[in-house]
């Protein structure tokens, strides 16, 4: 379960220039909204996407603080739901700041309206809805309809938002287990379906207490096991989703007038 010595190199080394890159990627979006004209789209990449930026930082920050990649033993409860209260933060804002991104492009370039306009309402606003796609400038249109950033989008960031907003939170589970204490635990496991609250509650909680001891920490994070949502690494994860916003925000920044032609 956990990341060989080349893995937690990497890891470190990208979160390194992560963290080089974060000012420069700020000013870029302070500089871009001092020079639009809509004031609304300004407002969402000033104190949409701007502020979003600096939540995704801090969070990245803070679980890899609370959980280094190199870190073998198990996270106290308190430091695992901290962790866990900023994986959703994260992953919340991931979403949020593609959303920010659509709609400072649509009131900037006036694509919300009537339908009989060549517009669309506001609540239809994504950058992944084709009907929008079809609005935009044609080379951010064929970037967004490339596979990998398609399927990086449905299957894993909406994905992973609505079992946020709507139906299993996504968490850090406390333990990877080997073969050996997958056993152990299943037999006292068993044990513990025998025994009754009433009669047996001193050894009830040694149980308890000695299935919480086996195992090491696991880096991983899932929402759903009866939905077979995938089990995703969580810090080379962090970091890919940080550099895929940036890169989806500056493909809209460089390419923000829809009315450009595709030359």
């Amino acid at each position: 379960m956990h990341y060989s010595d080349e893995a937690f190199e990497e890891i470190e080394m990208q979160y390194s220039e992560l963290r080089f890159r974060r000012n420069e990627l700020s000013l870029k979006v302070a500089f871009f909204a001092g020079r639009m004209g809509n004031e609304r789209a300004k407002e969402y990449i000033l104190h949409g996407v701007g502020r979003r930026l600096g939540l995704l930082e801090r969070c990245i920050d803070k679980m890899f603080m609370l959980f280094p990649a190199n870190c073998m033993e198990q996270l106290t409860q308190s430091d695992r739901q901290d962790l866990v209260i900023n994986l959703h933060a994260f992953l919340i804002n991931i979403y949020g700041i593609i959303e920010n991104i659509g709609l400072a492009l649509a009131y900037e370039n006036d694509l919300i309206g009537n339908k009989s306009a060549q517009k669309l309402h506001e609540k239809k606003i994504n950058l992944f809805n084709k009907r929008f796609q079809n609005l935009l400038n044609p080379k951010l249109k064929e970037y967004l309809t490339e596979d990998t950033i398609g399927k990086w989008y449905r299957e894993y960031a909406k994905n992973y938002r609505d079992a946020l907003a709507h139906r299993i939170t996504p968490y850090v589970p406390p333990a990877a287990l080997n073969d050996k204490e997958q056993l152990t635990f299943k037999n006292l496991d068993k044990e513990l379906q025998s025994l009754t609250y009433e009669k047996d509650l001193a050894r009830i909680d040694a149980i308890q207490e000695e299935q919480a001891s086996l195992g090491s920490s696991n880096p991983l994070f899932v929402h759903s096991f009866f939905e077979k949502a995938k089990l995703v690494y969580l810090h080379p994860q962090l970091i890919a989703d940080y550099r895929t916003v940036e890169e989806i925000l500056m493909k809209a920044l460089d390419n923000f007038n829809c009315a450009q032609d595709d030359e």
